[in-house]
């Protein structure tokens, strides 16, 4: 993968290597036009790379037959209903889009016949006009990853006019490449009528391929790693800001981790209950200078809140995570004034607003009581609740607490400057919950609003049942 810089392919002769370079940010069309070059398929055969055939592609490789690498084109053309449904594009101007795509196993001999990007150093997958070149990946889910990766990229150029800022334009990438197939893809046959589009005429048919997906396990998608490597970030304390993801910039190779970023905040913000509608608008700013500055205006009236939610986000990324019980309901609190409040918390939600405001300076009491079910344990043939206190179970921890433990955290909130927004730095500590357990006392350093959630995967809050009691006394 490669910072993304094509654009329309110009048809010349019979399978000609055409490209048309961009402006380095990805953002413009460029009417430049790379000097053409012939293929010819014979000498290609005799080199031993045969060609596969879809509706939308035409694949040319030197790997051997085999059910995974000969379903390549089926999965392409697969692939353009759903790029054309995510996209609001119309499916009938997708119907004669056709692209070229060269998967290298040897590497000589793609060389020896000119095939390789003019003055590019191919690592994994790259895409110039209407061609793709993937370099052979040790499993058949990352190189399917890759074609997709490179596919949508390539769509978006043809058919929004350009790709955005790096960390939209691989976020994307990443997103709609992350995959599932419904069941085992045979041959190269044409299925690009399938798909369920927001285009009135979209087809509404099932799809044997799933765009867009949060990997459910590793060995899902096997050498994908995007999550691994933030979570390895986090553990060296080196998460990425969301000024700092903004910032990616695609004008330069881009290493795996940014490619886990940018993927980790499309994600968030497409799969949101409350960004995502207008995250999704997007699409039709990608060709605007002013891109991130967009962004920033979108979501201009909670930013505060969208970068206080990344950090919490971050902290508890992993495989399957729940983003509907995840999201938070941003609440400023009140000021106790010597009144103690009573907060009643969902064990099957992330972090939720206790309307309770902390003061620097002040001490508050909080002491936890109730019973809930934690987890659910169906290795016995059977299935069998795991009861819980707010104390936790101490027999089995996440995240370095105990599992269902109650946890707090202070977010200052209500400031009108924030991260990316022209001022200073939101304030919360999502990252770093306080362990409250059955009960404690809490000495804020900063004011704010406390927010209390159980301590839990944010995969398995769905397990859950039940509630847990706190009150807070000043």
């Amino acid at each position: 993968m490669r910072p993304f810089q094509t654009i329309l392919r110009s048809s010349v002769s019979i399978l000609l290597l055409v490209g048309v370079a961009a402006e380095a940010s990805a953002q413009h069309f460029d009417g430049h036009v790379a000097a053409d070059r012939v293929f010819d398929e014979g000498r290609a055969q005799a080199a031993g790379i045969r060609t596969l055939t879809g509706r939308h592609l035409v694949l040319y490789t030197d790997l051997l037959a085999g059910e995974a690498v000969d379903a390549l084109p089926a999965v392409f053309d697969a692939a353009v209903p759903l790029w054309a449904a995510y996209f609001g594009v119309d499916p009938a101007e997708t119907a004669d889009w056709r692209v070229q795509v060269f998967l290298i196993g040897d590497r000589e001999k793609f060389a020896a016949l000119r095939l390789l990007p003019p003055g590019h150093d191919l690592l994994h997958g790259y895409s110039l006009g209407s061609d793709i070149w993937l370099v052979e990946q040790p499993t058949d889910y990352y190189r399917r990853h890759l074609l997709l990766h490179e596919g949508t990229h390539l769509f978006m150029n043809r058919f929004l006019g350009g790709v955005g800022p790096g960390w939209y334009a691989e976020g994307m990438a990443e997103l709609l490449a992350t995959h599932r197939l419904k069941h085992q893809l045979k041959g190269t046959g044409v299925i690009s009528s399938l798909g369920e589009g927001t285009h009135p005429n979209a087809k509404r048919l099932p799809s044997p391929l799933l765009l867009n997906v949060m990997p459910r396990d590793r060995r899902e998608v096997p050498m994908l790693g995007r999550i691994k490597l933030v979570r390895d970030a986090l553990a060296k304390d080196q998460a990425l800001s969301l000024a700092t993801v903004l910032a990616i910039d695609s004008r330069t190779q881009l290493g795996d981790d940014l490619y886990a970023w940018s993927w980790s905040l499309a994600k968030f913000l497409d799969s949101h209950p409350r960004y995502r509608q207008r995250f999704r608008t997007l699409k039709d700013h990608v060709r605007e200078t002013n891109f991130n500055e967009r962004v920033k205006k979108l979501f201009a009236a909670e930013w505060n809140e969208l970068v206080a939610e990344w950090q919490a986000y971050v902290a508890t990324l992993e495989h399957d995570y729940d983003f509907t019980r995840m999201a938070i309901h941003f609440e400023r609190g009140k000021p106790l004034r010597g009144m103690p409040r009573v907060i009643t918390i969902a064990a099957d939600r992330g972090w939720q607003p206790s309307g309770v405001w902390l003061e620097t300076g002040k001490s508050y009491r909080l002491s936890a009581r109730g019973r809930y079910r934690i987890a659910v344990d169906n290795t016995g043939g059977g299935e069998t609740a795991w009861p819980c206190e707010p104390g936790g179970v101490t027999i089995e921890y996440h995240d370095g607490h105990p599992l269902g433990m109650l946890l707090g955290a202070v977010y200052e909130g209500g400031s009108e400057k924030g991260e990316g927004g022209g001022g200073g730095v939101v304030h919360a500590t999502f990252a770093r919950p306080i362990e409250i357990g059955l009960g404690c006392v809490i000495s804020p350093k900063r004011s704010g609003s406390l927010y209390l959630r159980v301590n839990d995967s944010g995969a398995k809050l769905g397990d859950n049942r039940g509630a847990l009691t706190i009150t807070v006394e000043d």
